[in-house]
């Protein structure tokens, strides 16, 4: 997600919702079932069959993308309503990168077979859905973009504000990130080391942007940290 001008999450429920006939909304229902995930498991991975379309219900996901050599990079995260699968729709479904739990998980998942019959059935979910999937890619090749022109401390902040937009604020201080992700993650998603997201996060703090409280970041001045970006 470009957090520059970015909006509210994509939320998959409203979507089907909104242009899915009833029928179609109810045999999704029923077709629905409800998995958890612990802290840390895969909720799928590279390479593994895509039989099922996933829709986060409750909790933080990360999804993590090949890099060859056995490396790996974060390159998306999800939150509450998102979709998780929907890159391995084609002719022979795969899932082309990882889905792992950051926070204990409640995920909803369907078919993949009646989710591809659903998109057929209803052309505005179809077009609306397509959008979205259009949206997300753009977005990825401006994070691939940023990797290789910004610097350090530009790419950590980009971090924080993606985890601002995609999991939102904590409900009892509105200053402070609902969910801070691990040091290590933000490495992962920032192509840096765990030691220079340690510096760039000090020297944020120093310039008052941002204050660290133990693990937690709360964003001081988060329109200043948005024009870092620029």
């Amino acid at each position: 997600m470009d957090t520059r001008g970015a909006g509210h999450p994509f939320r998959l429920d409203a979507l089907i919702e909104a242009h899915c006939s009833v029928n179609w909304r109810q045999r999704m229902q029923r077709a629905n079932a409800l998995l958890t995930f612990a802290k840390g498991e895969a909720i799928f991975t590279t390479g593994q069959p895509a039989e099922r379309m996933y829709m986060v219900h409750r909790g933080r996901v990360k999804v993590l993308a090949d890099m060859g050599k056995g490396g790996t990079r974060i390159v998306r995260l999800a939150g509450d309503g998102e979709v998780l699968g929907h890159r391995a729709l084609g002719d022979a479904p795969t899932y082309t990168a990882s889905a792992i739990a950051l926070t204990p998980a409640h995920v909803n998942c369907i078919p993949m077979a009646l989710f591809l019959d659903a998109l057929k059935a209803n052309p505005l979910f179809c077009y609306h859905f397509l959008l979205h999937f259009a949206a997300e890619m753009r977005q990825l090749d401006q994070h691939l973009r940023d990797l290789m022109t910004m610097n350090v401390a530009q790419r950590v902040a980009r971090v924080l504000l993606l985890c601002r937009d995609t999991f939102g604020m904590d409900a009892n201080d509105a200053r402070k990130l609902a969910y801070t992700l691990p040091r290590r993650d933000v490495a992962s998603m920032a192509d840096t080391t765990y030691e220079s997201v340690v510096r760039s996060l000090a020297a944020l703090q120093e310039h008052e942007l941002i204050e660290l409280v133990g693990k937690d970041v709360l964003l001081r001045k988060p329109r200043a940290l948005e024009k870092l970006l620029t």
